[in-house]
């Protein structure tokens, strides 16, 4: 039996993700289900593709990944399910979700559409695929059944892809630009740069200006070398430079959300590694 990673923006005030729950669980009873989040903002499928592509790191290689941020569900996207390289099993969207991690996981091996009714609930719902189709078919997965029964191979190549922000900095006169890609629970605002593209140290002096003006930020390691309210940037547990407040909340502080660029400006050095 293959453990399930089930990732969703459903959060957990529906009864969304317990439904879904419950379908794995009837068919697939002696599966353990591990609930990488629910808390995905709305929608955000780039959000959701960063958070699975690093968690592959960290999850059984028999894992089956279920995941689930459908804003086109009920339209003419397909529902997929894909073997990869590593043996690993992706179920979810056809929107670009699933592609960054499965090929951290060795690439698409096959794939198939969604489409065969016997591994389906009845009656469809329009607005919830993701307990009418998406649930039974990695349910059916982790017991075993093979790919190809859940409906029709399709190229890999005729996938929809999506193109995370790896080296998303654009150059700029002695610092960086970047985009907010995601916000997590604590404001926290996660850039598109990686800490290993920083060329300066922990400690040195930044100017950051999210659109209202430059403020000045510490490049620290970890929190406890900043001050309580203290605005500093910091290399979060993705390796991804993040702009944070210290026992607060950046995003609501100075107002940021998901996209917005953020201009970087390097105002005191210290050598790179240090602090």
């Amino acid at each position: 039996m293959r453990p399930i990673c089930f990732l969703s923006d459903f959060g957990l005030a529906d009864d969304f993700v317990g439904s879904c729950k419950g379908v794995i669980a009837s068919i697939a009873p002696e599966a353990h289900i591990i609930d990488l989040t629910h808390d995905v903002p709305g929608f955000e499928i780039e959000a959701g593709a960063e958070i699975l592509q690093h968690a592959t790191r960290y999850m059984p290689p028999d894992t089956v990944y279920l995941a689930v941020i459908d804003p086109g569900v009920g339209t003419e996207r397909r529902g997929i399910a894909l073997s990869t390289g590593s043996g690993a099993l992706m179920v979810g969207p056809d929107n670009g979700l699933l592609l960054p991690a499965a090929r951290f996981l060795g690439g698409v091996r096959e794939c198939v559409v969604l489409n065969n009714p016997r591994y389906r609930l009845h009656p469809l719902s329009n607005t919830f695929h993701g307990r009418d189709i998406f649930s039974p078919a990695a349910a059916h997965l982790a017991s075993g059944i093979s790919l190809t029964e859940l409906g029709d191979s399709i190229p890999p190549a005729e996938l929809v892809d999506l193109e995370l922000p790896e080296t998303g900095a654009q150059d700029i006169k002695d610092g960086f630009e970047a985009r907010i890609i995601s916000i997590d629970r604590f404001g926290n605002a996660r850039l598109s740069v990686l800490q290993e593209e920083a060329d300066f140290g922990y400690g040195s002096l930044l100017g950051v200006d999210v659109g209202d003006g430059e403020m000045k930020v510490r490049y620290v390691n970890t929190f406890g070398a900043a001050k309580p309210g203290e605005l500093v940037l910091v290399p979060d547990s993705h390796w991804r430079l993040s702009l944070c407040i210290n026992r607060g909340n950046a995003a609501q502080a100075l107002s940021l959300s998901s996209g917005e660029r953020v201009h970087v400006r390097l105002l005191e050095r210290q050598d790179a590694g240090g602090g």
